[in-house]
């Protein structure tokens, strides 16, 4: 059976063992610091270890809690740096799926929202092809920035492609329907109803048309951006578009409807019965987070 070997470095010199379905997890070396802020300063080493322990080292670590469905055992080899998101992609791999919040307050020290919680969507390790200068480890590094308290990570837009997309001209926003509606490819399909739910025309009903067709996508993740940018451009349909979402067959769709149902207790509530945990601890959380903000309610 491998054994896995770890390396957090953020400075301060430990030694630890980390004790994983009855073997031992041995770091070579280990430099820790108290952490301020979540999102910076961490680097990873893992060498044939287990996904679920990689994830109990990166919340120790960082205080952050991931919420993940149970999965088959996969052991990961990689080298990962940078912030705490960009960690968790290096090691699940550029396809990962991934929801995050911020926390409520920011610290009086310092007003860098601070990460919380993640939800990974999916969580196949990565299969880059590995440079043979590595010795079979993943290099990765980046940076982490927002202000949202709760991001799908596939919809991460800057604020001067906002500004950009706002006005996009006729024949831009014919190319991008096009794409959305023909294009043969998922992703093309998921960026171009992202950008068109951009465009401020909110009673453009070219655009309410594409969104509302998109919702019957065969791919999931289109289905979640049609979901996202009818509720992001206010659609008088949005309450039933997010309960029919919240039946999808998909996970991340269905985690799409609870992350966009606002102060909606009703369809949070009925949350709290999905199948899958990541779903119900999402939901638990807004409902959660409503009551402290309303006790009455």
């Amino acid at each position: 059976m491998p054994v896995g070997k770890f390396l957090l470095l953020i400075p301060l010199f430990f030694i630890h063992s980390f004790l994983f379905a009855g073997e031992t997890f041995h770091d070579r070396s280990q430099k820790l610091e108290s952490i301020s802020r979540n999102d910076g300063g961490l680097h990873l080493e893992v060498e044939q270890a287990p996904l679920e322990q990689i994830f109990r080292i990166i919340e120790n670590e960082t205080g952050i809690r991931l919420h993940a469905s149970p999965m088959p055992q996969k052991w990961v080899t990689a080298t990962c740096a940078g912030a705490t998101l960009e960690v968790l992609k290096c090691v699940l791999g550029k396809e990962a799926n991934l929801i995050y919040r911020y926390a409520d307050k920011l610290s009086t020290d310092n007003p860098t929202p601070r990460l919380q919680d993640v939800w990974v969507l999916s969580s196949n390790p990565s299969k880059h092809r590995l440079p043979r200068e590595t010795d079979h480890q993943i290099i990765c590094g980046a940076t982490e920035h927002s202000n949202n308290p709760i991001q799908h990570e596939r919809q991460s837009v800057s604020e001067e492609e906002q500004i950009a997309l706002s006005s996009l001209k006729q024949n831009e926003r014919e190319k991008l329907s096009a794409l959305a509606r023909l294009s043969p490819n998922p992703t093309q399909r998921e960026e171009a109803l992202s950008r068109l739910a951009l465009v401020d025309e909110a009673d453009d009903e070219s655009i309410r048309n594409i969104l509302t067709e998109a919702l019957g996508d065969r791919n999931p993740n289109v289905r979640a951006q049609a979901v996202s940018g009818l509720v992001r451009r206010n659609d008088p349909e949005k309450d039933d578009v997010l309960r029919e979402a919240l039946h999808d067959s998909d996970v991340g769709v269905r985690l799409m409807a609870v992350s966009n149902a606002g102060e909606d207790m009703a369809l949070l509530e009925a949350a709290l019965h999905d199948t899958d945990k990541i779903v119900r601890d999402l939901a638990n959380m807004k409902l959660d987070q409503i009551l402290r903000e309303n006790p009455r309610q």
